[in-house]
């Protein structure tokens, strides 16, 4: 770690992790902040654990955890929320800098399932959003987004390359929100 004085950051997931083995791939290079919790409400990936156990030994690993607690984020000064699938208690956010990833550009397409959403409606465009969490479904103020045209009908393709801008730019969109 390069100073004391970095951010110190738990990420909440529910997926397979993807965007987060993005992140931490990534700050192993740069270190440009301290992982401090990894929650998930489902089982983390093998594929995670291995490299935490590698590269982020002092990181704890919560799993199957079905509410978040104000206690266990008492180390942190960001929570990143990727993919998290529950709702985040007011206690956490109250008290909390909570930021989510969201699969579109907000205000568009709240909530699940965007990028089939977005094909039904013809849209010509898909991407994500960085949001500050409210105690309203997916209505923070915007930190960041980034677009891209749609380019195919496939929503299997579409959900491909989603994946892959945001492997590609998520990383730097929260050190940017770190920074300012």
């Amino acid at each position: 770690m390069k100073s004391n004085s970095y951010k110190k950051i738990s990420f909440l997931i529910s997926g397979g992790g993807s965007n987060l083995l993005e992140i931490l791939k990534k700050n192993v290079i740069k270190k440009n902040f301290e992982v401090v919790t990894i929650i998930s409400n489902r089982n983390i990936s093998s594929k995670i654990k291995s490299y935490l156990n590698k590269f982020y030994k002092n990181v704890l690993i919560k799993e199957n955890k079905k509410v978040l607690q104000k206690k266990i984020f008492f180390n942190t000064d960001v929570i990143f929320s990727l993919g998290y699938m529950k709702v985040i208690e007011n206690e956490i956010i109250d008290n909390f800098d909570v930021i989510n990833l969201h699969p579109s550009i907000l205000p568009f397409y709240k909530g699940l399932m965007t990028q089939k959403r977005m094909l039904i409606n013809n849209e010509k465009n898909y991407g994500f959003t960085i949001h500050k969490v409210s105690n309203q479904l997916d209505e923070g103020k915007t930190i960041s987004n980034k677009i891209k045209k749609i380019g195919t009908k496939d929503e299997t393709e579409l959900l491909f390359k989603h994946k892959t801008l945001e492997h590609e730019f998520v990383y730097k969109q929260l050190i940017n929100y770190l920074l300012s």
